[in-house]
């Protein structure tokens, strides 16, 4: 930071080279790519230290903490002694998420229960922290939040009595560190002090070195937490993981292990979440973490970590330049989401998972018994789902030239995947999977015009013709939609758990506790029993049920194992195949129809009603 820290000199302009562009573009990129997105990361970082500094002048009121400008020269005066440390700690994923978070509190794009000093008073922990790094002799007053003082990456202590926000003193020399408590002082790094949990682990010459962050309030991305101290047996078990996902990762897929090396920092523990639903996420604001829920097994968590770095590396990317410069009409579909998503998120989810879907591509040439099954299922499940969003998205005239490259490059890999063969019955299921989830969320969030559905409806009562009528349905997100891959959870339990499976048919009126979105057809469709399964869907259908996973899942059983666009009248005795056409490719028009059929009292039978509308 030099003489008055390195926010005051000119911004630098960042460029990166064609290779790395190219390599991003295609979902790529390698460490070096990784070693230029830092720069960017680091110019960034100060460029919001800079808008923070410059919006909190002299005068403004920090409570009982010392100016913002004491703070920033201690962070300063410790840049000198050590600015590899400090850049370092600059870089800290959690002082950006502070930095975004504390920027909107100023603007007034934001508001929170917390004093405005609790939140500026980061700062002067960061500045503690750093002059810890750097050895220096200081002392400095810093926020206590939630009964905790943080000093960031190196850890926290609890300070008992002080409330929600209170605030105390931090004193150093030499590199030793104490926070006065009202028991006394307590040695940073001594009893009473905890350590921010770090895991550092090695596979055939690649070191992943990172924080399990559980203590810092700014680690869950979008507002202040409080600490969450994780037990020696949690903190062995995610370490396990760790080491277990590193070594998967750098032996089936090191191209993409090797810019982890570089690029991430810390993971941020959460309780599991429901099975085959590992929650995670990352901010473009904290470059380098990544939060998720407990991962049900090491392949879990690395599948995850391939997820979350594509995100992170997008982010870098967009703090050079944008993707889109507006946003279409009409939000669009994520096959990997419940709601409708506007482009640029759309953008970031195709990116993630074409590195998944490559993560997939490569397993699955290793892996053996169910595990290779899961792998075959996870491969075509999202090989499609990105084949599918890639062309819609191509076609947008929002896109920057830049987000044409990133669908161009994402497009040619995805057509590497093309030719790829998959084993018929995990490609089967990933078929199912696929179709569901596309169905569902149209049942959610589609509605055809009021007077085509009405017109229809008085046309099947009459006992006339299908109207030939256009159907285009406008998009009405509907927030209560939940669980729209749970025809793909299913398929998972079944493919990769035989035993847990068997388990949820001895019950299946319990299907939905374990699986959000299922019921007991969706249960004995996937296990293959139709005849039960169609005979729950039309119960459901016929006694005033209008579950979208009813329609879709009716849909589905009587199809044949290939596209609806494909299937021929005449097949399946002609009236499953042109019901099972309707149900996939118009299932909220069929759904409309049969409202407005059986609100008038007329004859509603599902499938004939759908065979109906499908018979064109």
């Amino acid at each position: 930071m030099g003489n008055d820290g390195a926010v005051n000199r000119p911004p630098r302009q960042h460029r990166l080279d064609q290779w790395h562009v190219s390599a991003l573009s295609s979902g790529g990129g390698d460490a070096s790519t990784v070693d230029q997105l830092l720069a960017v990361e680091r110019s960034w970082r100060l460029h919001q230290l800079r808008a923070l500094l410059d919006i909190v002048g002299p005068g403004h009121d920090t409570g009982p903490l010392p100016p913002v400008r004491t703070a920033w020269e201690l962070l300063i005066e410790a840049e000198r002694h050590a600015p590899a440390e400090v850049g370092d700690l600059l870089l800290h994923p959690q002082a950006g998420v502070w930095a975004g978070y504390t920027l909107r509190r100023l603007r007034g794009t934001t508001s929170s229960a917390a004093p405005l000093w609790v939140d500026l008073g980061y700062l002067h922990g960061l500045a503690a922290a750093a002059a810890l790094r750097a050895g220096l002799d200081f002392r400095i007053t810093v926020p206590v939040r939630d009964g905790f003082v943080v000093l960031p990456t190196l850890g926290a202590v609890p300070v008992p009595g002080a409330g929600q926000w209170s605030h105390t003193e931090v004193r150093g020399s030499g590199g030793d560190g104490v926070v006065d408590t009202p028991s006394g002082g307590v040695r940073v790094g001594g009893d009473g002090w905890q350590a921010m949990p770090s895991v550092h682990v090695r596979a055939d010459g690649q070191t992943l070195a990172i924080r399990l962050d559980c203590l810092d309030p700014y680690r869950d991305l979008r507002a202040p937490t409080p600490p969450r101290t994780l037990s020696e047996p949690e903190l062995e078990h995610w370490r396990g993981l760790l080491a277990h996902a590193w070594e998967l990762l750098v032996e089936n897929c090191p191209g993409l292990a090797a810019p982890m090396t570089r690029g991430l920092f810390s993971v941020v523990p959460q309780p599991p979440a429901e099975r085959f639903r590992t929650m995670s996420a990352s901010a473009g604001d904290a470059f380098g973490s990544m939060i998720m829920s407990e991962p049900r097994d090491a392949t879990e968590l690395a599948v995850t970590m391939v997820h979350e770095f594509q995100h992170i590396k997008l982010g870098a990317l967009l703090h050079l330049a944008p993707l889109h410069s507006g946003e279409p009409a009409q939000r669009l579909y994520a096959p990997w989401r419940d709601d409708p998503r506007p482009l640029g998120g759309l953008l970031q989810g195709v990116y993630a998972f074409a590195g998944i879907t490559e993560f997939w591509r490569t397993v699955r040439h290793r892996a053996t018994g169910s595990a290779g099954v899961l792998a075959h299922f996870e491969f075509a499940r999202w090989r499609s789902q990105v084949g599918t969003v890639l062309p819609l998205v191509a076609r947008l005239p929002e896109l920057t030239p830049v987000g044409e490259r990133l669908v161009a490059g994402l497009t040619a890999t995805a057509g590497r995947w093309q030719s790829d063969s998959v084993p018929e019955q995990p490609l089967a299921a990933a078929h199912d999977a696929v179709a569901d989830h596309r169905a569902r969320w149209r049942l959610y969030h589609l509605r055809p015009p009021a007077e085509v559905v009405t017109a229809y409806a008085e046309s099947w009562i009459a006992g006339a013709d299908r109207p030939d009528l256009p159907a285009a349905a406008s998009l009405v997100a509907d927030p209560a939609a939940r669980g729209l891959d749970a025809r793909a959870v299913l398929e998972l339990w079944r493919l990769t758990d035989a035993a847990g499976f068997a388990g949820l048919q001895a019950d299946p009126a319990t299907v939905g506790a374990f699986v959000t979105g299922a019921e007991p057809a969706d249960l004995a469709a996937a296990a293959g029993d139709h005849d039960a399964a169609r005979r729950g869907y039309l119960a459901e259908l016929t006694t005033g049920s209008d579950r979208p996973g009813a329609w879709a899942g009716l849909g589905l059983i009587l199809a044949p194992p290939r596209p609806a666009a494909e299937i021929r009248p005449e097949e399946a005795g002609g009236i499953p195949a042109s019901a099972a056409r309707a149900l996939q490719t118009r299932p909220e028009l069929v759904r409309a129809v049969h409202r407005a059929v059986r609100d008038a009292g007329g004859d509603a039978d599902p499938l004939r009603l759908a065979a109906w509308i499908g018979s064109a």
